[in-house]
């Protein structure tokens, strides 16, 4: 039976998540794990802050996926370090034949993914990330010299023209009657 690991984000939610939408039609057991990361955060504590609401909203949304998670026979696998080290030494632990998440666009995030990816790769294991968050990459509207529009009215109009209603649907992550039962339960520390 194959896995996944799907790896949230900035993209804390169970519902129109492409990710794990794609990981739960593609595997018949998914987990689904947050890691509260030393380098976004360290920084936070050195600045003297013994609270910081940010990671207090990222901890409750945390809880409350957990206890969605909970209720269908699995839960949130939660860790704290280095993404790098984490995420691939997760995805071997778990046996997963693939790894899932969004797109994240900051320039450090997308350094991250890639030594990621290259220490899945290593490993045999696949790493799939998607557009979540915006509706067309910066790619994806292009002048009709295939270079980037620096007006915005025309890339407006040809933002409009390229749209499609299926571009609006959500992504289907837990009523479809294909997904039941595919939430992996966590495994034992």
């Amino acid at each position: 039976m194959t896995s996944a690991l799907v790896w949230l984000r900035r993209d804390l939610r169970l519902y129109d998540q492409a990710a794990l939408h794609r990981a739960l039609k593609q595997h018949p057991q998914v987990w689904v794990c947050f890691i509260f990361d030393t380098s976004i955060l360290n920084p936070l504590l050195s600045k003297g802050q013994g609270f910081d609401r940010r990671v207090d909203f990222i901890w409750q949304t945390i809880q409350d996926l957990d206890k969605t998670l909970r209720a269908v026979g699995s839960g949130i696998i939660a860790r704290h370090g280095d993404p790098t080290e984490l995420i691939p030494t997760l995805a071997k632990q778990l046996g997963v034949q693939a790894v899932f998440t969004n797109h994240d666009y900051e320039p450090s995030a997308i350094l991250r993914d890639e030594a990621i990816a290259q220490k899945l790769e290593r490993d045999g294991i696949q790493f799939q990330h998607f557009k979540d968050q915006v509706i067309f990459e910066k790619t994806e509207v292009l002048t009709n010299s295939e270079t980037v529009f620096s007006v915005f009215t025309p890339y407006k109009n040809a933002w409009l023209k390229k749209l499609n209603p299926s571009d609006l649907e959500p992504f289907i992550c837990d009523s479809h009657p294909s997904l039941r039962g595919r939430y992996a339960p966590i495994p034992k520390a």
